[in-house]
């Protein structure tokens, strides 16, 4: 005897009711299990009647339509959980209970995804791939909910980093992928999301609503690849997916909703910029493969030693960036596809022999307020609690992140006997004590400088466009052309009347602080520049450091404090704010949204900007 059906909703709240839609090979009286999947035992017997129900002769795929068999009230006191209709100890269907009350328990989402399941569910005949739905160009471009078998496994990932984060301690709550496209604020209460499984489907609202979590300082746990990588619209009530492939067959003309690859055009949303990795530089189909550490002095490998490589679990799908392996041994990303410069490569594989789609896989971490891991493929789930790196990587990402991180500085390695500092074209530039300007890529973590040409007596530096402007000691203004290694140095004027002890660039602007802590300004060129008194701004003579971002100005002091300007315009403001300390800083630069600050005991901070609301 089998049972066969599917729910009326994808996730419920304690004290409403949920339908089962239910068919049988042998109709009769038939007793059913409702269970929570995890070490919290939850459970309840039902009974229903059922019959045996046929398909719709015309596309079944987009739903069975067969009549309730039975309806269950969820119980008021049941938690938060993956719960599972079993018959005879199998599967039927599962689905989620979300709380009653967002993040009671936990601060800590765990999103469950439909989508995907759906998407490559063949019941009634068809899914979204040509493999299980007849042959090349079989296809359907609407698939139901309102099928067998379209469900999360409970015995999937799912299961397996439930079960692991029971046994670990750390309490979570639960939604699906449904809830996070409908419910307009569901994450607002929490202050992480994780994904697990395999979750390649999301709607433009499910992304939407992600990204913005993520800015507003939101932490992300994704434990998985292939993620985010088509979009789908959801409808019918949210209960029918639809995604054709490919742009020219959408007949919906709204650009934002087309439902293709979400790196492709008309979209041209890769999912880099929010995930840190995308299924382009990705892979799938090949043979047993490891992870390589790149940096293993990283919080994320703490307790691993001297493991420089996990085991060769990797056979599935990936998701990477485009990175780039310099000549002194490091990996930095390239920014393609939207990739945050400043993304940290933890580990890499390179899967181009691979037999599918070749490419390779990235394990990454990057910050824009918000802070997201990805392990970059779908089978770390499968080795977690057996591969010890894996799983330790896991606990000290949710030590880490299961939290919204305190708003600080963060030190990323060392920058010795800086003079000045400033960043141009996504690369940060050093003038040191000993004269010589080197540089290094915005990576959160300790890599090398490289030496790139000389930096006589310079004592603060800025950059704009293709150039970097310096001032030396005997306040002289000098430009130099960043994209040429070993270049020299070419003078074009002075410095403000009087000296000047720091240098910023934004808006075509070269902006300086003189001895008196005046601020001045002039036009970025290569030619002697005409300084103006910006005098309506007050004074402050203990700056010694400056950078921009965007339409603002950071400064640092000699008594250690960070200050902004205080407008988000310049040209509207009129004094420095405090903000933030900032420690023993020898030069301030900004890369997209990271503050950098080198210090004068040879360290290198870093400190996001992204969030920044004050004043």
């Amino acid at each position: 005897m089998a049972v066969f059906g599917y729910s009326s909703v994808t996730s419920v709240v304690p004290g409403s009711s949920i339908s089962f839609y239910l068919s049988t090979d042998s109709p009769g009286v038939t007793s059913l299990t409702i269970e929570r999947i995890g070490t919290t035992s939850v459970s309840t017997t039902i009974s229903a009647t059922l019959s045996t129900r046929s398909l719709p002769t015309t596309n079944p795929w987009e739903g069975f339509g067969w009549p309730v068999s039975t309806t269950f009230n969820i119980p008021s006191t049941w938690p938060s959980g993956l719960y599972r209709l079993a018959y005879s100890g199998q599967d039927v269907l599962t689905f989620v209970i979300r709380p009653a009350t967002p993040a009671a328990i936990s601060k800590v989402l765990l999103q469950i995804s439909f989508l995907t399941p759906t998407a490559y569910n063949s019941a009634g005949g068809k899914s979204l791939y040509d493999f299980n739905s007849g042959g090349v160009g079989t296809r359907a471009s609407k698939v139901s909910f309102d099928r067998s078998g379209g469900t999360p496994l409970s015995d999937g990932p799912e299961s397996i980093l439930i079960h692991w984060l029971e046994t670990e301690g750390i309490q979570i709550e639960y939604c699906s992928s449904v809830d996070l496209h409908s419910i307009s604020n569901l994450l607002t209460n929490y202050e992480c999301l994780i994904i697990a499984g395999h979750d390649e489907y999301w709607t433009r609202a499910m992304r939407d609503q992600t990204e913005q979590f993520i800015a507003n300082g939101g932490n992300m746990i994704v434990l998985s690849g292939n993620t985010c990588y088509r979009a789908v619209r959801l409808e019918q009530g949210n209960r029918m997916v639809v995604f054709y492939k490919y742009a020219g067959n959408d007949p919906n003309q709204n650009a934002y909703d087309t439902t293709v690859a979400w790196a492709e055009p008309p979209l041209n949303r890769p999912q880099n910029s929010f995930l840190g990795v995308g299924f382009t530089e990705g892979a799938y189909d090949g043979t047993a493969t490891a992870y390589t550490i790149r940096f293993p002095d990283h919080w994320v490998f703490n307790g691993i030693s001297p493991a420089t490589t996990t085991s060769a679990f990797m056979i599935y799908e990936t998701d990477a960036a485009a990175y780039i392996d310099e000549v002194e041994g490091y990996p930095r990303v390239t920014g393609d596809e939207n990739t945050p410069l400043t993304t940290t490569v933890l580990a890499s594989a390179d899967l181009r022999l691979w037999t599918g789609k070749t490419g390779r896989a990235t394990m990454s971490i990057f910050s824009r307020n918000g802070t997201v891991f990805n392990a970059g493929t779908t089978d770390w789930i499968s080795v977690l609690g057996s591969d010890s790196v894996v799983t330790t990587i896991t606990r000290n990402v949710f030590a880490g992140l299961k939290q919204r991180i305190t708003w600080d500085w963060e030190n990323i390695g060392y920058a010795y006997d800086c003079q000045a500092l400033t960043a141009l074209n996504g690369k940060l530039f050093i003038a040191t004590a000993e004269n010589i300007l080197a540089q290094r890529y915005p990576v959160s973590a300790d890599i090398v400088w490289r030496d790139i040409s000389e930096a006589n007596y310079v004592t603060a530096m800025a950059a704009l466009g293709d150039t970097l402007y310096c001032i030396t000691s005997d306040n002289q203004l000098w430009w130099y052309p960043a994209s040429e290694v070993g270049h020299f140095w070419t003078s074009m004027g002075t410095g403000p009347t009087g000296g000047t002890k720091a240098l910023a660039a934004t808006g075509g602007m070269l902006y300086a602080v003189d001895s008196l802590g005046a601020l001045w300004r002039a036009p970025a060129t290569r030619t002697t520049p005409s300084w103006l008194a910006m005098t309506a701004f007050t004074q402050d003579a203990t700056v010694n450091a400056m950078a921009a971002y965007g339409d603002i100005l950071f400064a640092s002091t000699t008594d250690n404090r960070l200050l902004r300007t205080n407008s988000d315009y310049i040209s509207e403001s009129t004094a420095w704010v405090y903000i933030h300390h900032c420690n023993y800083s020898a030069g301030l630069a900004v890369v997209e949204s990271i503050l950098f600050v080198a210090t004068t005991q040879n360290l290198l901070w870093k400190i996001d900007l992204y969030g920044l609301r004050q004043p």
